[in-house]
């Protein structure tokens, strides 16, 4: 068996997982998320088109065991997508979910989680990724006192098959082979999805992410108006002193500037567009909608950028 994962698929399940843990969060509340990949088999091999974040750990530091429950809203959400996979002719082919700093293995929970999805589908995977595992690119060792091995363009993840479902919760597993498209070669997956880390631990908060990027888009409103005024009063100030001669070159770097810092916000605006697909599902109704309508304040502050420059240029 190969699984083959896009990259688009990988990258889900990489932010889904860095958000509830990276550098900006205590390691003692680092959160374990789980999801679902949408595929197809084709022989022996699994075809992943899709990775679906669906729900995180509760965090409980009172409690002996730690809490990972499946909510109604979290069913409710697999039965959607079950749906809209069934129509497009395909179907759940596994789950995945995160070891945040410590071992890629299967725990007895997650040997009796994909009992319930390898039942039902005899080729279906469980995914385990530790975003310690891609960033550092170390395996932890077996047991205490072991050495760490180094590793190698490790994706930081293993996938795991039970070997026979009958023994239940006893059943031993296996890994199985994997391929990743969309990089091409093993280090540059490594080092564009170690910088991707930094984009998702930098704008991609677990908590109050409406008003994280409503805070990033009011401060690039108020820094391009900034820009603006500072363009047509630094101008004036050139004509009033009697350099008019400098006024050309000046309105040319000035203007330059402005375009330069639309463009750097235009990034940050599609790269949080794109965030959006790594939201938990039932996020999905609620968030959304306010994410557009606070980038939609972007959109109208630019609308009559050329204008306003044209407006200045005139003037002097």
């Amino acid at each position: 068996m190969t699984v083959i994962i896009p990259k688009d698929a990988y990258l889900t399940t990489v932010a889904a997982c860095v958000r509830f843990a990276n550098k900006r969060i205590d390691k003692d509340d680092w959160l374990e998320v789980s999801g679902i990949f949408i595929g197809r088999n084709e022989g022996a091999d699994v075809y992943i088109t899709k990775s679906h974040p669906i729900m995180h750990q509760e965090l409980d530091k009172d409690a002996v065991i730690d809490q990972y429950k499946w909510g109604d809203e979290d069913y409710e959400a697999l039965s959607i997508i079950d749906d809209e996979a069934f129509s497009n002719g395909e179907f759940t082919v596994g789950w995945w979910h995160s070891h945040p700093g410590f071992k890629i293995m299967m725990s007895h929970i997650d040997i009796k989680t994909t009992l319930s999805y390898q039942t039902n589908n005899p080729l279906a995977i469980s995914l385990v990724f530790n975003p310690e595992r891609l960033v550092k690119q170390i395996e932890l060792p077996e047991k205490k006192g072991d050495p760490v091995k180094q590793l190698e363009g490790d994706p930081g993840f293993k996938i795991f098959r039970l070997d026979d479902v009958n023994k239940g919760i006893q059943a031993s597993y296996h890994t199985a082979d994997y391929v990743v498209n969309g990089f091409e070669t093993k280090e540059q997956l490594v080092t564009l999805t170690q910088k991707f880390i930094i984009d998702i631990t930098t704008m991609f908060p677990k908590d109050n992410i409406f008003g994280t990027y409503e805070k990033f888009v009011n401060n690039r409103i108020n820094e391009l108006n900034s820009l603006i005024q500072g363009t047509d009063e630094y101008l004036g100030t050139l004509m009033r002193e009697g350099a008019s001669d400098r006024v050309y070159e000046v309105l040319e770097n000035q203007t330059r500037d402005i375009r330069k810092f639309v463009a750097t916000t235009f990034i940050k605006i599609e790269n949080i567009k794109q965030f959006m697909d790594y939201l938990e599902y039932k996020e999905r109704d609620t968030i959304i909608p306010k994410i557009k309508e606070i980038l939609s304040k972007w959109d109208e502050t630019i609308e009559h950028l050329n204008e306003r420059l044209t407006e200045i240029a005139k003037k002097y």
